[in-house]
């Protein structure tokens, strides 16, 4: 059997939280807002979601996935600063365009 070669594909982040009223998820918002790192948003309060991560073990908003090829690689729930610190780090997390990009590919 050959050895397992770490994949040098992007990271995406979802984030799993509550609209209004969690703390945790507007840490976790201020957070992220302070990085470029592009994180895809969902409610994490319909049942599918919350089954999910419940299935990832977590009761707690809000609960961060990192993906890579599809497949779920890191997760943790509650704003972590140590883990959303590296993955403001981490060189292959997908990351926001800059902005001075946006606003050309609008214009």
């Amino acid at each position: 059997m050959s050895p397992v070669t770490p994949s040098n594909s992007v990271k995406t982040v979802t984030i799993f939280g509550k609209a209004k009223g969690c703390v945790q998820c507007n840490a976790m918002d201020r957070a992220i807002a302070k990085t470029d790192v592009l994180v895809t948003k969902v409610d994490g309060t319909t049942e599918e979601n919350k089954a999910f991560c419940a299935s990832l073990g977590h009761m707690q908003a809000p609960v961060v996935v990192v993906y890579q090829d599809g497949v779920v690689i890191d997760h943790w729930s509650g704003f972590n600063p140590i883990e959303t610190a590296k993955l403001a780090a981490d060189p292959l997390v997908e990351r926001k365009a800059p902005v001075e990009v946006r606003e050309l590919i609008a214009a």
